[in-house]
Order: structure tokens, then sequence, then C-alpha cells
């Protein structure tokens, strides 16, 4: 009995013999938290690793899907809608492989054309086209690079060689501008003359421009808010600074908004809108700004018109050194009363400022009309009286035609 107790605390007394597993377990943490590693644990470290770079590979592959997606929509969407969209007119080649858009209605003489401001489409003039063509044939057109028109073919030795082409001017200047419009309405299309040459700001140098190259073309001349050639040296050239340090930068920044397609998801969402607005503007005019907007090349060429501004000021005052204006054509400047809301106040002031010296100084007795209420908009936000002006000058050029014909019969 004696031996068999023994026997039973000899066992007992054996020590405790301690796993594999946690003899090789010496990690200070486990040793912190009292914790045991098990095979299950360094499984579950081991297969971390993976996992993080699968999350990086995961995270990249959204960026990328963010990157390459909106453009590609934006760009098949451009695709569909460019048939979609384009009014009523034709593409017109003016040589070199390059084509402009124009639209004419009406019929009879003198022909009006209308000529859009600086980095804008045709479709400024959308409400006041129609009115007109009442009266007369009147032609809108898109200069190159914006709206449906290409861009201009680059000057170069082979263009030259290969198409004759001796237009020496740097496109998108006032004198590439007023050669493209030349051979649109002088050869590709033979527009009845004389002309009435319209434009509005930019629209407007290339009007002065082309009287003066053409002069025997043109009966008379409208200055909607021209931009003049001394804008930017009055008020200490507060313009040459808010052009080239704001306007043009704000230009490319939608240029490139344009060609990742951040600007039509900003359309979509409504953070952006066109720049031709109203509440008579037709629905087709809207969906045709908001295609223009995300539109790459027309949104190059807006930069590329005002990037190179600087030459076609030196341009339009050398066309004024070389030769005196033509004293048959007749000038009209049209301005509003109101300021431009989105301008500062300083700005506006040096706009006036220099177009008080063009009436006075560069076209001393043109005919000065002050729209009320209207500001720069006026061609979509007052069709009816920028249009009221052009068609008094077709009756008054009628009426003396008619005069001058009665006369030629009297004296013979």
């Amino acid at each position: 009995m004696v031996k068999k107790i023994s026997k039973n605390k000899e066992k007992n007394e054996e020590p405790h013999k301690i796993p594999e597993e946690s003899k090789n377990d010496s990690s200070p943490e486990n040793k912190l938290h009292g914790k045991k590693s098990t095979s299950k644990d360094r499984h579950r470290t081991a297969s971390s690793k993976p996992t993080l770079c699968s999350r990086c590979l995961g995270s990249i592959k959204y960026i990328l899907l963010i990157i390459v997606i909106p453009p590609f929509l934006n760009y098949t969407a451009l695709m569909r809608e460019s048939s979609q969209l384009q009014p009523a007119g034709e593409l017109y080649d003016i040589g070199f492989g390059q084509k402009l858009f124009m639209n004419c209605l009406g019929k009879g003489k003198p022909t009006v054309i209308l000529d859009a401001p600086t980095g804008m489409s045709s479709d400024v003039w959308s409400l006041v086209h129609p009115v007109i063509a009442k009266e007369t044939k009147v032609c809108v057109y898109d200069r190159a690079g914006l709206g449906f028109s290409d861009r201009p073919q680059k000057n170069s030795n082979s263009n030259m060689a290969n198409h004759e082409f001796n237009n020496k001017w740097q496109e998108f200047t006032l004198e590439r501008m007023v050669y493209d419009l030349h051979r649109l309405i002088s050869i590709s299309s033979q527009q009845p003359r004389p002309l009435i040459m319209v434009g509005s700001e930019l629209g407007a140098m290339i009007a002065r421009g082309y009287t003066q190259m053409y002069e025997s073309d043109v009966c008379n001349m409208v200055l909607i808010d021209p931009l003049v050639e001394e804008i930017f040296t009055h008020d200490d050239g507060v313009w040459s600074h808010f052009w080239h340090s704001h306007l043009v930068p704000s230009y490319q920044s939608l240029q490139l908004s344009a060609a990742t397609g951040i600007t039509r998801l900003a359309l979509l969402i409504g953070l952006m809108e066109p720049p031709v607005t109203g509440e008579e503007i037709p629905e087709n005019v809207t969906m045709r700004q908001k295609h223009f907007l995300s539109h790459p090349k027309h949104m190059s060429s807006v930069v590329d018109e005002h990037y190179f501004i600087n030459e076609s000021f030196s341009q339009i005052r050398t066309m004024y050194t070389v030769k005196p204006f033509p004293s048959n054509v007749t000038v009209t400047v049209v301005t509003g009363n109101y300021y431009d809301e989105q301008l500062p106040s300083s700005l506006n002031k040096a706009w006036a400022k220099s177009q008080e010296y063009l009436i006075s100084h560069i076209h001393p007795g043109s005919n000065h009309i002050v729209i009320n209420g209207a500001d720069h908009k006026k061609m979509y936000r007052a069709p009816k009286a920028v249009a009221d002006v052009i068609t008094k000058l077709v009756r008054q050029w009628r009426t003396k035609q008619k005069y001058t014909k009665k006369m030629k019969q009297y004296t013979h």
C-alpha cells in the first residue's frame, strides 16, 4: 500500500513539459502581453504583406480608371454630337486643306458679314442673324479653329511649296484672320458686294483690318464694343496685366479641363454654364455651346486668339500707319451704358477709355450709338437693338443707290 502511494507521488511531481511552440516564442510583444504565438498567428502575419500590395494595386487601378474614362467618354460624346449639333450652313474649303463654317440667310444687297467676339463662335449672333435676314443677305461664320471650323494650317516651307501658300502671317493673328475671311467670301463663295462689316471685340478689329485691305468691297462698318489696340496702354496697363496674368491662364486651364473630360462633368452637375446665355437663347444653341466648351480643339483656338493679341494689335497699327482709312466707308460704333458685371470697375473704365480714343482719334466723325441698358452681351441680350442699327444702314444704302440711279437717268 505504501509502495503504491509513493509511485503516484513521483508521477505527480514530474515537471510540466513546455510545448515546442511556446519555447520558440520569445518575442518581446508576447512576453509583454503574456500571449503565446501559434502557427496560425505566424501564417496570418505572413499573409498580410501581399494584402497590402493588392490594396495598392487596386487603388492604382481606380486612379487609372478615373484618368482614362472621362476623356474617353467625352471623346465619344463629341463625335456623336458633332453631326447632331451642327447648324444650318456649310463648310467651305478656303484652300491649304482648311475649311471654315459659314451660314448665310436672306437675299439682296448689301451683304452683311457678322464677326464674333474674341474666342467665341457664331452662336452669339443666333438672335440677330434671322432678324437681319428679313431685310437683306447676312452671313455668320466661325473663325479658324472655333466652332465647326478647322484649325489653321501652320505656315511652313512645305505648305508654300505644295499649295503656293504665300500667306506669311502667323496663325490666329489679325492679318491671317482677314486673309481667311477674304478667301471664304470671295473665292470659296462669291458673296454679293458691297459688304457691311459688323464685328464685336476682336471681330470689330477684323472688320477694320478687312476694310483697310479690301476697301472697294465695303460700304459700311459697325464696331460693337470694339477691342482697340490702345487698350493695354490706358490706366497703367491694367488690361495688359489682366489679359496675360489672368485671362490667358484661365483659358489654358479650361483647355486642359476640356481635354481631360472634366468640363463635361462640370456642365452635367451644374458647376459651369455656357458663355452664351439668356431666356431667348434656343436650346440647340445652349447644347452647342456646351459641346464647344468640352471640345479641346475649340478651347485650344480660344487660347490662341487671346495669346496672340499683341501681334494683332501691332498689325492693325501698321495698317493704319501705311495708309489712311477709306473715306467712302461710314463707321458706326455701338456700345452700352452698362458695365460688364463680371469685370472689375477698373477694367470696364479702361475699356471705355480705349473706345473713346477710337471714336475721337482713330475714326473721328464716326457715329456713336449707345444702347440703353446694354452691356457687352448685347448681341444676345438686346438683339433687336443691335439688328436695328444694321438694318437702318441697309435701308440708307438702298435709298442712296436709288437716288444715284435717278440722277444718272436725269443726266442722260
